[in-house]
Order: structure tokens, then C-alpha cells, then sequence
């Protein structure tokens, strides 16, 4: 009995042994699984950390791409003066008298279309006699002139073969260019039976007949003058119709306007060295010429030489606006043609 009692104990302390044994490896077990959570909580901080920043990131570039695109669409805006004044002048070309043409935005120009209409008709006027200001008197009715003489002695009013081709020309032209349509001739009885300039005028003038098809404006500087003034395509040869009659558009005036035909007046074209047009065209009466410079080599005076080039052009077409967009400077200059 002894015997089985010693063995009997000696398992028991066995056991007891064994559990604690267990015991203690199941509790440094449990001690280092610990760490591990912790661990895996500060990635999952770090992981939501990072994510965050990127968030924050692609936010922030986002911003910056916005307020870059921002500051490429901004143009300055620049709003000319509502009036303009047109005047002719005229260039020997050995075996005719050209007519040219300026226009002016600056100094005193105001008054109403009909009234810088009449100035300039009558500041034009080429004849000795200043027959439009000394024997007629002018006013507008919508789109139609109305000339009045004030005398029926003809023979005041008479000019040689050059000077009168120069008068009409003169006449037409800047009544075209106010957006005239028609011109009234009346004796001071009221009658359309009148003779001005050696011509019989006993029916309505269409304007536009009387100037003839006309596109496109060339530079010629007058160093007497020193300015540069303007002739039209037509007085000196160049293309302003299609091969079947039809008028250049807007768009396509403009293209020509980039080369010269060989003359013998050194003329040029407005649309200088370092100059590129990138779009032309007319909508809703309103004509926008989109272009580029070269700012090393095109000048201040090359541009405005080059707006007044392109509001002659655009008034052929009786636009009521011309917006000149230069896309290198990021300026759109905004000029206010025939309203």
C-alpha cells in the first residue's frame, strides 16, 4: 500500500507539474500575440495617415490645375471707342490717281453716324469747289443719303475727267464704309433731276454698284503725311472674287491680305513679318480675327496698323462689331463699326 501511495503521488505532483508548465506557456503565448495587435493597429493608423495626405495631395494638384487653367483662359478685355472717322486721300500712280483710305478712333470724333458721315464727306471732298460742303446739304435717312443741292447752276459743280472719277470714288467709298446702301440726289425743288460733276443723276444711287466689288486694304506709308494709308484690293489688281464672280468672304479677304501682287506702287500688306492668322470670320455681323506675334520682331505700330487694316476690311462687310483676339498677348480689343 505504501508503494502504490508513493507512485499514486508522485503522478499527482506529475501533473501538477505539467499544468503549470502548460499554464505558463500558454500565458507567455498570450504575451507575445499582444504586440502583434498593436502593430497592426499603428499600420492601419499609418495606412488611413497616408491615404489622407494623398487625398490631400491630389486635392491640392487638382487646385493648382484648375487655378493654371484658370490663369491661361484670362484675356484682357478692351473696349475702343464707339466712333470712327473715315477719310480719303489720293496717290499718283503715273497713269491714274489712286484713292486711299484711313480711319481714326482718336481726338474729336464725336457727334452721331450721320454727322461723321457728312464731316467726312465733306474733309474728302477732292474737287476745287468743295461741292459737297459748299452747294448740298446732307442727311441720313436709316441707310439711304439724302443729297440736296442748294443750286441749280450746274456749271459750279463741273470737273475734269480725272477729278471726277476721284469724286465719285471718294463719295461711294466712304458712304459704303458708314453703311450706306443708297444715295438720293434732289434738285432744291425736291426732283431727282440734278447734274453734279458733269454726270446726269436722275435715279436712286445703289452705293455699292457705284463702288464696284472691293476686298482687302494694302499699306502705303505717305512720308509727307507721315502716316500709312490704306488702298483697297481693287484699285490695284488683286484678287475679290472667286474664279466664278463670287466676293471673297470675310475669311478669305483676310488670307489674301497676306501677299501683295507686283505693282507699280511699292505697296504692302498689313499683315507683317512675325504675324500669323489663326482664324477669320463673320457671324451675326460681327467679325473676329483671331492671330499670334512674334513680340521680338512685330512692333506697336505694326499692330495698329494692322487693326485699322482689319476695320476697313471688316466695313466692306458692314459689320456692326470687329473683335481682334491676340492669343500671344492674351488681349481682345473690342472696335464698334457700323451700328
Amino acid at each position: 500500500m505504501k508503494k502504490v501511495t508513493a507512485i499514486t503521488s508522485m503522478v499527482s505532483v506529475a501533473c501538477i507539474l505539467v499544468g503549470c508548465n502548460t499554464s505558463n506557456e500558454q500565458t507567455q503565448n498570450t504575451d507575445s500575440v499582444e504586440p502583434v495587435e498593436n502593430n497592426t493597429e499603428e499600420q492601419t493608423e499609418s495606412s488611413e495617415t497616408d491615404s489622407g495626405e494623398e487625398d490631400t495631395e491630389e486635392v491640392e494638384t487638382d487646385d493648382t490645375n484648375e487655378e493654371e487653367e484658370g490663369n491661361e483662359e484670362a484675356y484682357e478685355e478692351v473696349q475702343e471707342s464707339e466712333n470712327y472717322m473715315i477719310q480719303t486721300d489720293y496717290v499718283d500712280a503715273t497713269t491714274e490717281f489712286i484713292t486711299t483710305f484711313s480711319i481714326n478712333r482718336e481726338g474729336d470724333i464725336d457727334g452721331s453716324r450721320e454727322e461723321r458721315l457728312e464731316r467726312s464727306l465733306f474733309e474728302s471732298d477732292p474737287s476745287e469747289q468743295d461741292i459737297l460742303s459748299s452747294f448740298t446739304n446732307l442727311s441720313l435717312e436709316g441707310d439711304t443719303l439724302i443729297v440736296e443741292l442748294n443750286t441749280t447752276e450746274y456749271t459750279h459743280l463741273s470737273l475734269s475727267s480725272a477729278m471726277h472719277g476721284m469724286f465719285f470714288q471718294s463719295f461711294s467709298a466712304i458712304s459704303d464704309l458708314y453703311g450706306v446702301n443708297e444715295a438720293v440726289f434732289l434738285d432744291p425743288d425736291g426732283v431727282k433731276d440734278v447734274i453734279v460733276a458733269d454726270r446726269t443723276i436722275d435715279q436712286t444711287m445703289n452705293i455699292e454698284e457705284e463702288r464696284g466689288q472691293t476686298r482687302g486694304y494694302y499699306t502705303l506709308y505717305d512720308t509727307e503725311l507721315e502716316q500709312t494709308l490704306f488702298l483697297p484690293g481693287t484699285l490695284l489688281g488683286e484678287d475679290v472674287t472667286e474664279a466664278d464672280g463670287e466676293p471673297l468672304s470675310f475669311e478669305e479677304t483676310v488670307e489674301k491680305m497676306k501677299t501683295v501682287n507686283d505693282h507699280e506702287l511699292s505697296y504692302s500688306t498689313a499683315i507683317v513679318e512675325g504675324m500669323a492668322i489663326d482664324h477669320a470670320s463673320i457671324e451675326n455681323d460681327v467679325a473676329t480675327v483671331r492671330y499670334t506675334v512674334d513680340e521680338e520682331i512685330v512692333t506697336e505700330s505694326d499692330q495698329i496698323v494692322f487693326a485699322n487694316a482689319m476695320q476697313l476690311a471688316a466695313l466692306d462687310f458692314h459689320a456692326t462689331e470687329l473683335e481682334l483676339v491676340n492669343e500671344t498677348e492674351r488681349r481682345i480689343v473690342n472696335y464698334p463699326l457700323i451700328k
